[in-house]
């Protein structure tokens, strides 16, 4: 995550980095689907309006619009998160998810650009859900998320290439390649385990990342954003 917007903010959009950075939202949103907990949580929505007022004081001049879309990470979370709890998607039988798989993918690409991964960030969630109770369907599910999401960063990834930069699209497209079977191995082979941690700083540290991650997000972002300005 980090190293995808230290591309981003400090070394011109570079595309090496952004690629290695596209594996960290998924993540995140499998593992939103894969827990099972969907409580509402406050402060998830608040660091989401956070987020939006930082992009509108840095830059007070831009159309309000481009301050609000595409709609910030988090607030995808808080609205899966709600979804997810009114919806639960292991009771569909499997024609039913074939036809919500498909009306999500449907709409993949309009809502890619008006909140931060479109219904794919939803896919990846109920992905997970499947997953983790061994529904026969997860699998494929999974699969098709991870090719359309990684198809569309391919495209908008050469999309941003100059022409003295054409020669690399082949290495670029393989290394996407890479990163998105290297997702889909974690997500088709993540199980979830306990691990008792002895070393004291390790411990320390792995406890801190998994219970702050989305304040480690927001506090990042939003100084790299306003150095970025700056």
């Amino acid at each position: 995550m980090v190293v995808d917007h230290v591309g981003y903010y400090f070394m011109g959009n570079n595309v090496w980095f952004r690629i290695i950075g596209r594996m960290a939202a998924p993540q995140f949103f499998f593992l939103i689907g894969y827990s099972g907990s969907y409580r509402f949580k406050w402060s998830i929505l608040v660091y989401g309006i956070c987020l939006f007022v930082v992009n509108l004081l840095i830059n007070p001049s831009t159309s309000i619009i481009v301050h609000i879309l595409p709609i910030n990470i988090l607030i995808s979370f808080v609205l899966i998160k709600a979804l997810l709890n009114k919806l639960d998607v292991v009771k569909l039988t499997t024609n039913q998810l074939i036809m919500l798989l498909a009306i999500l993918m449907l709409f993949s690409f309009p809502t890619y650009l008006l909140i931060e991964y479109g219904t794919l960030g939803l896919c990846y969630a109920i992905g997970a859900r499947l997953l983790s109770q061994r529904h026969s369907f997860g699998r494929f599910w999974m699969f098709i998320t991870v090719i359309v999401q990684f198809g569309f960063e391919l495209v908008f990834l050469i999309r941003g290439q100059t022409e003295h930069s054409i020669h690399s699209i082949p290495f670029i497209a393989g290394l996407v390649l890479v990163v998105a079977c290297l997702n889909l191995l974690i997500f088709l082979k993540y199980r979830f385990r306990v691990f008792n941690l002895t070393q004291r700083l390790v411990k320390t540290v792995a406890l801190y990342i998994s219970r702050y991650s989305l304040e480690i997000y927001f506090f990042h972002v939003s100084a790299f954003k306003i150095a970025y300005f700056i």
